[in-house]
């Protein structure tokens, strides 16, 4: 984790320093002279030799001081804590209700297979594995805001609320704790249509995955035994089938939920949700590289952290693998 944290930091800051723009003058502003634009340069730091610069991006990391944003003007360590607690809400309610579908209709395709639920089940699940997920989060809008005006179209609350007193950074947990109970259904109304949009994104390969795994162990002659000393058909599959057939799904699914953190900025933009990857798309806009470097490398950790929980759940599920481990 550390040699791969230390080429991403290489590789973000060459990439940062490669990008055809200027961000002392951006940084400046429109009709800065050269001499203003070169005072600003100096004072990031610009105007040094490529590797002193990167020392001293470095030795800033190690303080965790990821330098100032232009376009907020506040440190980008304090604009994370500000924007990552949005996208960890967005991502978590998301997660959670991905396993929960993706668990019960991989399972209901399995056991009734060839039928008309399952051949359902399977359109639907490609249907969903196939549309982009910007192109979901727009139709979403376009039906339930605009046509319907069921639901917001994006944000975390209405511009005419008050968000909660900050305890968690989580608005559903933070007005539950604060005893809102009106706030706390604006905050879950507005997280309905990007979970929603994110859910069907990944909801395809879930299902596909689990439906072949269970399929798969249904046939195994365990479960004939089983059906033979006359065990309940759904205390075989929760308590042993499912059990065996969740190592590949839990595998796909850490891959799925660390590219989560990256392509979310597609959800959070068009939904309005502030969150990081808004943040990091306002940052593209105004080429301040600092935020960027510094998403990078939070997504970067976030994804090595979620691969090295994947790694710890193995054993859990089957204990071969922690006695081959021996």
């Amino acid at each position: 984790m550390i040699v791969v944290l230390f080429c991403i930091t290489m590789i973000t800051f060459a990439l940062a320093r490669v990008i055809p723009a200027n961000p002392a003058a951006s940084a400046a502003g429109l009709g800065a002279s050269a001499e203003q634009i070169a005072a600003i340069a100096h004072r990031m730091g610009l105007d040094q030799p490529l590797l002193d610069q990167y020392l001293i991006y470095l030795r800033g990391l190690l303080q965790l001081d990821f330098g100032t944003s232009i376009a907020t003007g506040s440190s980008v360590s304090t604009d994370l804590g500000h924007y990552l607690p949005a996208t960890l809400e967005l991502i978590g309610v998301s997660f959670v209700v991905y396993l929960v579908l993706a668990v019960a209709l991989g399972a209901w395709a399995a056991v009734t297979r060839h039928r008309i639920v399952d051949g359902t089940i399977r359109v639907v699940s490609i249907i969903s594995s196939a549309a982009p997920v910007f192109w979901v989060a727009l139709m979403l809008q376009l039906v339930f805001f605009a046509k319907l005006d069921w639901l917001p179209s994006g944000g975390r609350l209405d511009i005419r609320e008050t968000p909660p007193d900050t305890i968690t950074g989580f608005y559903t947990i933070d007005t539950l704790l604060r005893g809102d109970g009106p706030l706390f259904l604006s905050a879950v109304t507005h997280l309905i249509l990007p979970v929603t949009a994110v859910v069907l994104s990944l909801l395809g390969v879930g299902v596909r995955l689990l439906r072949s795994s269970i399929g798969a162990e249904l046939n195994e002659a365990y479960v004939r035994t089983a059906e033979a000393k006359g065990m309940p058909p759904a205390r075989i599959l929760f308590r042993h089938v499912l059990k065996n057939a969740l190592n590949p799904f839990v595998s796909m699914s850490g891959v799925q939920l660390g590219y989560l953190f990256a392509w979310i900025i597609l959800v959070e933009t068009i939904m309005q949700w502030p969150g990081l990857g808004l943040y990091a798309f306002n940052s593209f806009q105004s080429v301040d590289y600092s935020p960027i470097m510094a998403i990078t490398l939070v997504v970067t950790v976030l994804f090595l952290l979620i691969n090295l929980v994947v790694d710890l759940i193995y054993p859990l599920l089957d204990p071969r693998i922690r006695l081959a481990g021996r």
